[in-house]
């Protein structure tokens, strides 16, 4: 895996959620279950945590370089420098035993986000757009892990995952308006290939789906084939991230529910790894 190296070796129960902050030139990362919000800077191997409540669903960045977060069912600001969070909003349907999990920000500052019931109550689950006056909107419902949110390019279309059931959905959506419609199945994962967990564009236009359990990440058309598989020294990657240049790609995965014998094998597994994509797309083959 000589395109494959670890960035930051921690040893996180549940890492999840990296963004890259244009504003800061570092890779924002969460550990839900841990609580910590992570600002990992690869350049020099930093990384900083700034100690939250649990559970810690999402990071991501506003367009004004500010840091949002979920924390259970409520979205927060946070103060980089003084560690002050302020609440902005509360999931419409929230309730005990409910979080918020993948989050997406579009490039109109509309956040889109998942709401799940930590039991996995078939079809509980709830698809979310937030405007950036606070209004919320319900866009789909009847997920049971809704996870990876992601945008085609032309913003034509709204994927969505379903890891529980192994499905990512495709979406019309309305650039102009917000509005979707028309949800179809892109894509059915085999059980025996991992869970799809979050989700990414590449430049390309394809989909990076992260295969919890599978030990790497699906490359997918826009047609719904997998067109490359990208295999990954841990059994749980979660999320993936590009930084500023494209160039690498960087992944989160945990170590919850791993046997002794599991970590001994793949001692990785909690870390954040760096891949060369560049150099995997120009190779035309998997690491």
């Amino acid at each position: 895996m000589n395109n494959i190296s670890i960035a930051f070796s921690s040893q996180a129960t549940l890492g999840e959620s990296p963004v890259w902050s244009q504003s800061r030139g570092r890779l924002l990362w969460v550990d839900t279950l841990e609580a910590s919000l992570n600002v990992f800077d690869p350049a020099t191997g930093q990384n900083i945590v700034h100690t939250m409540p649990s559970p810690l669903g999402f990071v991501t960045e506003t367009h004004e370089g500010q840091l949002l977060v979920g924390i259970g069912c409520h979205i927060e600001r946070v103060d980089e420098t003084t560690g002050k969070r302020q609440r902005i909003a509360t999931a419409p349907h929230a309730q005990k035993g409910y979080r918020l999990n993948d989050a997406y920000l579009d490039p109109t500052g509309h956040l889109w986000v998942g709401l799940m019931d930590e039991g996995l109550s078939e079809g509980s689950g709830y698809l979310y757009r937030l405007a950036p006056n606070g209004v919320w909107e319900t866009i789909d419902s009847g997920f049971t892990l809704i996870n990876g949110i992601a945008r085609s390019l032309d913003g034509g279309t709204l994927y969505v995952t379903d890891s529980r059931h192994g499905t990512i959905y495709a979406y019309e959506h309305d650039e102009l308006s917000g509005e979707v419609s028309h949800r179809h199945r892109l894509i059915d994962i085999a059980p025996n290939e991992g869970k799809p967990d979050g989700l990414l564009i590449d430049q390309e236009g394809c989909l990076l789906s992260v295969l919890f359990d599978g030990a790497g990440i699906a490359r997918i058309s826009a047609d719904g084939d997998i067109v490359q598989r990208i295999t990954l020294p841990v059994l749980r990657p979660t999320s993936c991230a590009f930084d500023s240049s494209h160039k690498y790609l960087f992944v989160t995965s945990a170590r919850l529910g791993l046997s002794p014998t599991t970590l001994a094998n793949m001692p990785a597994s909690g870390s954040v790894l760096q891949i060369d994509y560049e150099r995997i797309m120009r190779q035309g083959s998997a690491a």
